[in-house]
């Protein structure tokens, strides 16, 4: 009776463990937050909370933004550094992992406590302490980025590339997910990016994939909650230099943020007409799974190998507003996609949605489109820059909510709330 009553204790806090981390949630605040601290050096503080009665400390990860709105990177001599980058600044980035905070602290504690956080979000307020030279500091790290390897590992996910290549993403793993039976399988085939567009007219058309984009790795920055990559890439037709992106990524436990930068030049004009863009996931054998946006009303996308009529209808609705793409499998893995335009973009996107078991579309690991998900653009104009962010956002089954409600839930901002002490 002992030992069985062991047993569940035991079984009942690794799955309450298992759950905790599932549900954390990287946070940002900025600067602004800390207003009393802006100029301070960035090193002097630590964050705590309360676990158990004590503080203890808690990861935490400073991000610097440029002047021009994007995350900094010191290789990238196309931006500016806000600020001093060992000082807080009102631009700065602070990601912390909202359920690491905790109660109220009561009664004395031997840390120099310089200020009390309070974090809102959903309904939840959750409390962080600043303490200031900190003997003690958090050596959990949550995520990290492999360059040799070109492979992604988290809590949560691990994700490989091939040929050295950021984009040709391949086996993707969540941790939970199986396949139809029972095995561990691949969520994903692979990211796809097609740039289409007429040469010298047209009728004309080329379309440049993952196979003819070649990224190259500027700088990798790693920390306790994020992995931060910065790649440039450039593509020539014809000898005319036609695209230069710029992308920075953001790699947390639970959550990727793409941020891309691009332009088409000017004197691409002379070569290309009407250029279109397509950035898509294609998924490996998820049948059955299902497919909401925020634009598309009450229709369901339902993966079976055919397009049923509810999804046509789904595909001739422009996007609008701010977008969600919400995506379950039913076994153990959801997925909520936002594209964030920024800058650039007069024309809308549409929802690009392949369910087709026989299609081919390069490039391709596993046969068919089961199903490929994703953002198409179309006419892009030449000389201005665009720049957009791709958010993904991974769970087990959406904390057991509507898609409506977990996206409401996941995507509203959190608010803070600091007391100098």
């Amino acid at each position: 009776m002992i030992k069985n009553t062991v047993t569940r204790a035991l079984a009942t806090l690794l799955l309450l463990c298992a759950s905790s981390a599932l549900w954390a949630q990287i946070i940002t605040l900025t600067g602004a937050d800390f207003k009393p601290l802006i100029g301070k050096h960035i090193g002097l503080y630590s964050f705590f909370a309360v676990k158990e009665g004590r503080l203890v400390p808690v990861p935490h990860q400073w991000v610097q933004w440029s002047r021009e709105g994007y995350p900094y990177f010191e290789k990238d001599d196309s931006t500016h550094l806000i600020g001093d980058p060992l000082r807080i600044d009102a631009e700065d980035r602070l990601l912390l992992r909202f359920e690491d905070g905790g109660p109220a602290l009561s009664g004395n504690v031997s840390e120099n406590v310089a200020a009390e956080l309070l974090v809102s979000h959903n309904d939840k307020e959750h409390h962080f302490y600043l303490v200031k030279n900190a003997y003690l500091q958090s050596t959990e790290r949550y995520v990290q980025f492999d360059p040799e390897s070109m492979t992604i590992k988290s809590t949560d996910f691990a994700l490989s590339m091939t040929d050295q290549n950021l984009f040709k993403w391949s086996d993707f793993y969540f941790r939970g997910f199986e396949g139809e039976n029972g095995e561990r399988q691949s969520i994903l085939d692979t990211l796809k990016l097609r740039l289409s567009a007429g040469v010298f007219g047209e009728n004309n058309r080329v379309t440049l994939n993952n196979n003819n984009l070649d990224p190259k790795v500027e700088q990798i920055i790693s920390g306790p909650l994020a992995a931060m990559v910065y790649a440039t890439t450039s593509v020539k037709v014809a000898r005319v230099p036609v695209l230069r992106i710029h992308n920075y990524f953001l790699v947390m436990p639970q959550q990727v943020d793409i941020h891309s930068r691009f332009t088409l030049p000017g004197i691409a004009d002379t070569v290309l007409a009407r250029p279109a863009l397509d950035i898509s996931l294609d998924g490996n054998g998820l049948y059955d799974s299902k497919l909401v946006t925020s634009w598309t009303g009450n229709h369901v996308g339902i993966t079976d190998g055919v397009l049923s009529d509810s999804e046509k209808a789904m595909l001739a609705m422009p996007l609008e507003g701010n977008n969600w793409i919400w995506f379950g499998t039913g076994r153990g893995f959801d997925m909520l996609a936002q594209l964030a335009f920024v800058k650039g973009f007069d024309t809308p996107a549409r929802l690009l949605y392949q369910d087709d078991a026989g299609q081919v579309n390069e490039p391709e690991r596993f046969a068919g489109q089961l199903p490929n998900v994703g953002f198409s653009l179309t006419d892009i104009p030449f000389g201005k820059e665009f720049y957009f962010i791709t958010r993904m956002y991974y769970s087990r089954d959406s904390n057991g909510l509507p898609p409506g409600v977990y996206a409401k839930k996941l995507l509203s901002e959190p608010k803070a709330r600091l007391l100098m002490k």
